[in-house]
């Protein structure tokens, strides 16, 4: 019946009752009220908001979340960790055991790699693939990588257990259709001059095109401010938690593009509410090709994780 009106249907079971979003625009359709008439249906409630799919009028619970087999979101805590760009096969292995040690579960790296300057560089591309897909495995960790373009969606999922969108492409849409269709989470990152609505709007795009599982990731926006790389919108986590039933993990790597600021950043970001973070980790940042004074030696990664326990502890018993 609801197709027949012109909806898509999208069903969650409940324990005690089914819920099934009709996805679709009441402007073009016919109003779904009728369904009121039906013994079997409880209520009828339009959700006005353009992100209709991930708000939490659709689904009130935190959705729980996996990259691999590690859980994120509703108290699932993670910590992402890894170099900004994958640079050789002895860098990958340094880092990868530096922070696992330390107790991050996940692994990031980039080897396809969007830069400012056409001049900067611009990852290993398929050879970095190879490389992580030996560290993933040597190291059993589960890896989180970039994709830049939609010619990179199938090499890349290949391998890696989450797929990234960067800033860059946030409201790139047809990227966002394309990698909908590869089957894996979605890490999408909120774009640097992009509203808290834009982004919601923009993980809508990956769930109505049958993406299951995004994590918002905040990163920073452009702003005045010129202390920091990007300003860090704590803001828009408490937001979007609120807004959606998505995990929500922040990027404190670029939004303070100081080391410095990483871990005080980190601590803000656990006590707004993140469900994660996604930090960059280098066994020698002095010699990284890209994003060198915001990386934390990997050897020193323990530190860095140790100092924010007592703040993660808080977290989880609120």
């Amino acid at each position: 019946m609801i197709v027949k009106l012109g909806y898509e249907p999208r069903i969650i079971r409940g324990v005690e009752n089914t819920v099934i979003g009709a996805v679709g625009d009441e402007n073009i359709h016919r109003s779904l009220e009728l369904f009121k008439a039906f013994p079997f249906v409880a209520d009828v409630l339009p959700i006005q908001k353009r992100y209709k799919l991930a708000s939490r009028e659709f689904h009130h619970d935190d959705s729980v979340l996996c990259i691999g087999s590690e859980k994120i979101g509703a108290k699932n805590f993670q910590i992402i960790a890894g170099p900004c760009a994958l640079e050789s096969r002895e860098q990958m292995r340094i880092a990868a055991r530096d922070v696992k040690a330390a107790g991050a579960r996940i692994l990031r790296a980039g080897v396809y790699k969007p830069r400012t300057s056409p001049y900067d560089f611009q990852g290993l591309g398929e050879e970095g693939l190879e490389i992580l897909k030996e560290v993933k495995e040597e190291f059993n960790m589960p890896v989180v990588t970039e994709v830049v373009g939609v010619n990179h969606i199938e090499k890349i999922a290949a391998v890696a257990d989450c797929l990234q969108i960067g800033a860059r492409n946030c409201q790139n849409y047809n990227l966002l259709e394309a990698v909908a269709g590869a089957g894996l989470p979605v890490l999408l990152k909120r774009g640097m001059s992009t509203s808290i609505e834009e982004w919601l709007s923009a993980a809508e795009y990956l769930l109505v095109h049958g993406c299951t599982s995004v994590i918002l990731c905040e990163r920073g926006i452009r702003t005045f401010e010129t202390a920091t790389r990007n300003t860090l919108d704590l803001s828009a986590v408490a937001v979007a938690k609120r807004e959606t039933h998505l995990p929500v993990i922040v990027d404190p790597s670029h939004a303070a593009g100081k080391v410095d600021l990483v871990l005080p950043l980190s601590k803000a970001a656990i006590a707004v509410g993140a469900d994660g973070l996604i930090v960059e980790a280098h066994p020698d940042p002095v010699s990284a090709v890209s994003d060198a004074a915001q990386q934390i030696p990997s050897a020193e990664f323990g530190k860095f994780v140790e100092a924010l326990k007592p703040f993660l502890a808080a977290a989880q018993n609120k």
